[in-house]
């Protein structure tokens, strides 16, 4: 439960602050890259939030083992061992602080309450949205017709309550319109603005983030994303519908945008539709990207797509120092340990020695993987007299285990034969 808690915690530190730093720049990317190129890029901090974290600090952890295997591979391996005693760092302080957090009293209760919490929140909220939306759209059929003087790809319906030109619905979508007149050209480009909604598949955008929210939304930020993803892809949509078209139709497009405004300034965000009007501060913002008509240039294109993987790459470089630096993999082990004060240098491997509980050494190199074990008693035993060495030989032999090699170099040959004659066996030293 605590990884989990702790691969939560790091989504929602990564994914915010991506979104800080593209709020910090989008003032020049504003001038450069086009609206629907901010659309989608909104998503990358939502990548995160839903799992893109982990994802890609697995990724950037799995080549990073791939480089180190190749580095050492080139290597001259070295004799000897060199012992380094072990510098404090920022890793092993974080990690003391966690020693110290799982020693507290009633910690697996605290944390299945905090998980608890997290749970009742995130349903509270997807079944505030779900029941808002149902009662919205109960509200929108109640007093509707079907249009059938339109050749649309969905059903087209208009509706008394409605305020504003909107798609609505997940599996059978349908635009709905308010019951106002409206002129054939007007009608053309509100059927054109909702159905690049249908097109890209919008309302699916919508709901991954509305997700996003659900699962961080004890994150203030994962708030302000949800409704600056809303206005992106209204933005989007506006350029979408305007391309190609000449400074007249832009500023018809501009003038039905400000008249739905009469009618939907009130109109709250209701998940699973698109909403053709938005509030009036982002009202300037809208008309003034629909006079641009701008080309993308070949060369703002390549500069878009370096762009967003550098921001793609940035999150996942933050999420992996984030995941390092953090022991989450020591929080999922069912056995604490205790690790070496000394740090092995050998052959190009940084050797890592922890120490369970029951007191067995295991030794991992610098990427995490597990070494083998060395035999026990491979050298000569320091300081043990003869009659100490023929006792740890007698005790292997009786639990017919091989004796150590470093016993038998240690040990006198009138020992030795002594041995062989006493359990009928030969034992000899290889040298």
């Amino acid at each position: 439960m605590m990884t989990f808690l702790m691969s939560l915690m790091i989504g929602s530190f990564v994914g915010t602050i991506i979104w800080i730093v593209q709020s910090s720049i989008k003032p020049v990317t504003q001038k450069i890259f086009s609206q629907t190129w901010h659309y989608y890029t909104g998503l990358i901090p939502v990548f995160f939030l839903l799992g893109g974290s982990e994802i890609l600090s697995r990724m950037i952890s799995f080549l990073g083992s791939i480089v180190a295997v190749t580095d050492t591979s080139s290597r001259t391996s070295m004799i000897a061992e060199q012992y380094i005693p072990a510098q404090p760092t920022l890793s092993s302080l974080i990690n003391q602080q966690f020693d110290n957090l799982l020693r507290l009293p009633y910690l697996s209760e605290m944390v299945l309450f905090v998980i608890v919490l997290w749970a009742a929140g995130a349903i509270i909220f997807l079944v505030s949205n779900v029941k808002n939306y149902y009662k919205f759209k109960f509200l929108i059929f109640a007093e509707s017709r079907v249009c059938d003087t339109l050749q649309c790809p969905v059903q087209v319906i208009v509706s008394a309550h409605a305020t504003t030109p909107m798609l609505i619905g997940l599996w059978k979508p349908m635009i709905v319109l308010p019951d106002t007149q409206l002129e054939d050209k007007e009608l053309a480009l509100i059927l054109s603005h909702e159905l690049v909604h249908l097109q890209r598949c919008d309302l699916f955008v919508k709901l991954l983030v509305l997700v996003a929210n659900a699962v961080h939304w004890f994150n203030p930020v994962t708030y302000l994303i949800n409704k600056q993803m809303n206005m992106q892809c209204e933005l989007a949509c506006d350029e979408k519908v305007v391309k190609g078209m000449d400074a007249e139709s832009r500023r018809l497009y501009g003038e039905m945008i400000l008249s739905m405004l009469e009618y939907g300034v009130n109109q709250r965000n209701i998940v699973f539709t698109s909403s053709f009007s938005n509030s009036k501060r982002y009202i300037k913002r809208r008309l003034s990207n629909l006079m641009k008509g701008q080309e993308t240039k070949r060369s703002i294109l390549l500069m878009s797509f370096v762009a967003l993987f550098v921001l793609i790459g940035a999150g996942g470089l933050a999420a992996y120092v984030a995941k390092t630096t953090l022991p989450v993999d020591f929080l999922s082990e069912k056995a604490r340990r205790v690790v070496a004060p000394l740090t092995t240098v050998s052959s190009g491997y940084n050797k890592i020695n922890v120490k369970d509980i029951d007191g067995t050494m295991v030794a991992y190199d610098k990427n995490g993987n597990r070494l083998p074990a060395t035999p026990k008693g491979s050298d000569a035993p320091e300081k043990l007299t003869d009659k100490e060495l023929v006792d740890r030989i007698k005790k292997h032999l009786e639990k017919q285990l091989p004796v150590p090699e470093g016993y038998l170099e240690a040990l006198p040959q009138n020992e030795r034969d002594a041995l062989n004659e006493a359990y009928s066996i030969q034992l000899h030293s290889s040298n």
